[in-house]
């Protein structure tokens, strides 16, 4: 028997350390993002064990589209089962204005920020602003199941959360396409640029990106549900699901259109709708543990992709750009977004208090960690030097960011959620 490839035997100690990391968390009671890319650093740059090379080429180039992209498209669509349309509907103003105003707000003094600290171009600082501008569901979820925080703020933060991923994709893939226009990014932005200018151009490509996937994603939805009751697929449901979330990605990347918003869009219908029988929980629940597999290789497939001259050339910079986010760019979106939007229909009345508790709750994570991997490859596939140059800095400054952020979210929320809201707290444990 011929001896089994390297390649095999990595893949096989990613998925062993992945299922590692949950007992590790609990034994030290902390999240296992950080976790994930402690032992992806460990088996990557500091033993060698996991490939540098090979797991830069699972994360964005395997199946010509990677496991980080990959990986997107699963844990969007599992997240989205959580969507509640009740608090959705109440709070639509907070959570669109988060996802708009406070994106535009987010991007622009990250990419200010990281211009000034790295001398790098304010195309390239917008770029690494549109990577760092969504949080991370999968972060937020865990922490807030054992904090006592009213559900209308739990739904807004998992509402702007969920809805600012595909935001923060199409803005970075629009950025893309003015830095390299024969790209794979390109296509349907430079049609439109050439008859409606550079400005209208980017307004109607927005608005496609968004409205088109959304449409057809609810339309989706509603169509699974209406055959299951004619052919009741049972547990095949599982399979079905799967293959038609893959299939709305893979035809919406077809044409140069953004899938997220299809994506969430079918997973929010299915979560609200469905009739919550054996089956549709089997596939609920199968979704979050495919989610988390996801997500888990992704983190560790981060920390093995650094190598040690990153983690030391670029640890102070993605230190002080970490500050700047969580303290700075983070507070101001959320500010200015919450106070705009505060005449908005809702129970629940946020005082400078919620809105800096909200502010706080914002941890970078899977997609910034995907988004970040992306220019260097882009770079390297079009001979951009100005992607090939700055590529490195992109990735290695947002990994350790999201680490940071993470850790900031995992030790000081609670704490925080301790002292902003004291009466809700004291209320519940009476």
């Amino acid at each position: 028997m011929p001896p089994l490839p390297s390649e095999f035997l990595q893949v096989s100690l990613i998925l062993i350390l992945a299922a590692f990391s949950i007992p590790i968390a609990r034994k030290f009671a902390i999240a296992e993002v950080p976790v994930l890319i402690v032992l992806g650093l460990l088996f990557g740059p500091l033993t060698g064990i996991i490939n540098h090379e090979y797991a830069n080429y699972l994360m964005v180039s395997y199946a010509s589209v990677g496991l980080g992209l990959l990986g997107i498209v699963i844990i969007l669509y599992s997240e989205s089962h959580k969507i509640d349309f009740k608090i959705l509907r109440r709070e639509f103003v907070r959570i669109a204005t988060l996802d708009t105003l406070g994106m535009v707000i987010t991007i622009v003094v990250a990419a200010l920020f990281f211009s000034f600290i790295t001398h790098a171009p304010l195309i390239i600082g917008f770029l690494f602003g549109a990577i760092l501008a969504p949080t991370d569901p999968v972060t937020i979820i865990p922490i807030f199941r054992k904090l006592r925080v009213k559900e209308d703020i739990y739904g807004i933060v998992l509402g702007e959360s969920l809805f600012n991923d595909p935001v923060s994709i199409i803005s970075f893939t629009l950025i893309i396409a003015l830095i390299v226009p024969g790209s794979a990014y390109s296509p349907l932005f430079n049609n439109l640029e050439s008859f409606f200018g550079l400005i209208g151009g980017s307004g109607i490509f927005l608005m496609i990106q968004i409205a088109v996937p959304a449409l057809i994603g609810i339309v989706v939805g509603f169509s699974i549900l209406y055959l299951n009751k004619i052919f009741n697929f049972e547990n095949f449901i599982l399979g079905l699901l799967l293959g038609v979330v893959l299939l709305e990605f893979a035809v919406f990347s077809a044409v140069s259109i953004t899938p997220f918003p299809a994506i969430i869009a079918t997973g929010a219908i299915i979560g609200n709708f469905s009739d919550k029988s054996l089956f549709w929980q089997r596939e609920a629940n199968f979704q979050d543990n495919l989610s988390f597999l996801a997500q888990s290789i992704i983190f560790i497939l981060l920390g093995a992709i650094l190598t040690v001259q990153d983690v030391e050339r670029y640890l102070v910079v993605g230190v002080l750009m970490a500050l700047a986010i969580i303290f700075i760019a983070r507070p101001a979106a959320v500010m200015t977004s919450l106070t705009v939007a505060n005449r908005g229909k809702s129970r629940l009345h946020l005082d400078n208090i919620r809105k800096l508790f909200v502010s706080f709750v914002g941890p970078r994570g899977t997609v910034t960690v995907v988004l970040s991997t992306i220019p260097y490859a882009t770079g390297l596939a079009y001979n951009n030097q100005l992607l090939i140059e700055w590529g490195p800095v992109i990735y290695s400054v947002a990994s350790i960011i999201v680490l940071v952020s993470i850790v900031f979210l995992a030790l000081f929320i609670p704490l925080l959620s301790k002292n902003f809201f004291p009466e809700e707290n004291n209320q519940q444990k009476a």
